[in-house]
């Protein structure tokens, strides 16, 4: 959540230095509305990128806790606490999936 904030803080900062920008642009109307289009591709491309990067973390974070779930259900009906404790949990049937 924090990294999307940050990608939409910059995206709405470049927003208003873009507008601010148009509305006092010393050159002809076809140069800035092309510059306009080149600023507002590489911000789509940054937010993009942005996203998927965003999406990736996540996706590792789920795999890594479905794995550590997942290992508990593994090692049968005595499972190891750490320390050579043992606990006797109850077999349980599991069909995750990602």
């Amino acid at each position: 959540m924090k990294t999307i904030r940050i990608a939409l803080a910059i995206a709405l900062a470049a927003g208003a230095g873009l507008a601010a920008g148009i509305l006092i642009a010393p050159e002809k109307g076809s140069r800035t509305r092309r510059k306009f289009r080149n600023t507002a591709a590489d911000l789509i491309e940054d937010l993009e990128q942005t996203c998927q990067d965003t999406i990736e973390d996540f996706k590792h974070k789920v795999e890594k806790k479905y794995r550590e779930v997942a290992s508990q259900f593994e090692c049968g009906p005595v499972c190891h606490k750490g320390n050579n404790e043992k606990e006797v949990v109850a077999p349980a049937e599991t069909n995750f999936q990602l």
